[in-house]
């Protein structure tokens, strides 16, 4: 039965004036709301506009399949019944009807070692051998109770997987009926750490011998302080610091007094006092250009400005594809940058004077550093972005989020160099946790490159 059965003639005709007086005092509310943002001119900067729908394009066809890919096979087990449900009779041989594969995962508890020391004294010469166990054998490090495979285990789960102590610590008991304490956790991750500060300092020492650096810094708190995680990228290597500060002391502190290459770097003038070669960020750059658009939708010769600054990047990235460009004298390569930069200060000039204050901005961004900004003209190996920078810091960022920092300088410095060892060896596709147990057992992780 419907409501409106229970109401009387009487009752829902003053229901329903009632319902035309909401309605027009809503509708009067919603004109004077719409007034007021005019007034303002137009909806506020964070407000999101419809988006119209796009025509969907051709899907396109994969180069090879996707199917999943065969594992070797452990064990094989037949499933047959042998005697028939319907009449009794015994059934024997039979053919393959259909086939599936499970994936087994070990349930094994974790095993306890007891290792004892025999003495034996010499009949003869009355010496006393004592037979200790070799550590690279048994996975011993140092006087840990957990082998070398557990202490990079935990090393891996707290950096790359990004999981906190206490995460860590349920995950011991549940697989292994493990129990170890948090402040047992904590000098496992010290004691790699400090047996990985030789890989470390090589990690710098690469840094510091490479063509180009990217570098890059974000927050990070110690005990409730504010400080900084410094990035410095290269195809092969990721190392971090933390320090206190975001000076411009500390790039040239990472780098050395005698870095000759390029730096690529943002726009933060904390890199200005570096003695080498920068180049800014492109990607960074355009993204205030797109800024500008989206804040200034009525400013169209604003958008005709950007789109200027565009086409320049875009020939000049098209002029380093070119093939053979690489192969090119460098005072040629020196010419094409000279004129890119002329052509960009050209646009760039009559932006200074703009009434739109973020392209009056970003001009002078472009004027101030226009030496900067075509590096990559000149050096084709260098490139024109810092993504390499901004993604090597993303999962500081991330563990940042879920716990808030360290709480004190050896945790900071222990952090850090998990972070560059472990991250550098996912770089160069090799296996962290193999890494990580054979750098425990007195073997390099990288070699020299």
């Amino acid at each position: 039965m419907c409501p409106e059965a229970s109401y009387s003639h009487e009752e829902l005709v003053e229901l329903v004036l009632a319902l035309r007086a909401e309605i027009s005092a809503l509708t009067e509310e919603n004109a004077r709301l719409r007034a007021e943002l005019e007034k303002k001119g137009g909806p506020p900067s964070w407000a999101r506009s419809n988006a119209p729908p796009r025509e969907k394009k051709p899907r396109k066809k994969r180069l090879k399949g996707a199917s999943r890919k065969c594992v070797a096979i452990a064990e094989l087990m037949e499933h047959a019944v042998d005697i028939c449900p319907d009449c009794g009779h015994a059934l024997s041989g039979g053919w393959e009807y259909s086939s599936r594969e499970s994936w087994v995962f070990p349930r094994e508890q974790m095993r306890v070692v007891r290792h004892i020391s025999m003495a034996r004294k010499c009949g003869v010469c009355g010496l006393t051998v004592v037979g200790w166990p070799d550590p690279s054998e048994h996975g011993l490090v140092g006087k840990h109770r957990v082998d070398a495979h557990g202490m990079s285990l935990i090393s891996y789960w707290n950096t790359i997987c990004r999981m906190p102590h206490r995460l860590i610590q349920q995950l011991l008991q549940h697989l292994y009926s493990c129990t170890l304490s948090l402040g047992e956790l904590r000098y496992v991750l010290d004691s790699v750490a400090a047996r990985g500060q030789a890989d470390y300092a090589g990690l710098r020492e690469e840094i510091r011998g490479s063509p180009f650096v990217h570098q890059d810094e974000t927050g990070w708190r110690e005990d409730g302080r504010n400080g900084y995680v410094w990035a410095s990228v290269t195809d092969a290597v990721r190392y971090f610091e933390r320090h206190g500060t975001r000076s411009g002391k500390v790039p040239k502190e990472i780098l050395g007094d005698d870095f000759c290459g390029v730096v690529v770097c943002d726009g933060y003038k904390g890199y200005d006092p570096l003695a080498c070669q920068l180049q800014r960020c492109w990607v960074h750059l355009l993204r205030h250009g797109h800024e500008i658009t989206a804040r200034h939708p009525d400013a169209t010769d604003a958008h005709g400005w950007v789109a200027k600054v565009r086409a320049i990047y875009d020939a000049a990235l098209a002029l380093v594809a070119t093939s053979g460009y690489g192969t090119l004298p460098e005072s040629t390569r020196q010419k094409h940058r000279l004129a890119c930069e002329r052509q960009l200060l050209k646009v760039a000039k009559p932006g200074l004077t703009s009434t739109v204050k973020e392209q009056a901005n970003l001009a002078n961004y472009m004027t101030h550093y226009i030496n900067e900004l075509f590096v990559f003209l000149q050096y084709p190996e260098v490139p024109s972005e810092n993504n390499p920078a901004e993604r090597a810091i993303r999962p500081l960022v991330i563990t940042r989020k879920v716990c808030g920092g360290t709480r004190s300088e050896k945790g900071s410095k222990t952090k850090m160099v998990l972070m560059s060892l472990l991250h550098t060896a996912q770089l160069r596709e090799m296996d962290p946790v193999t890494s990580i147990e054979q750098m425990l057992l007195g073997t390099p992780i990288f070699a020299k490159i």
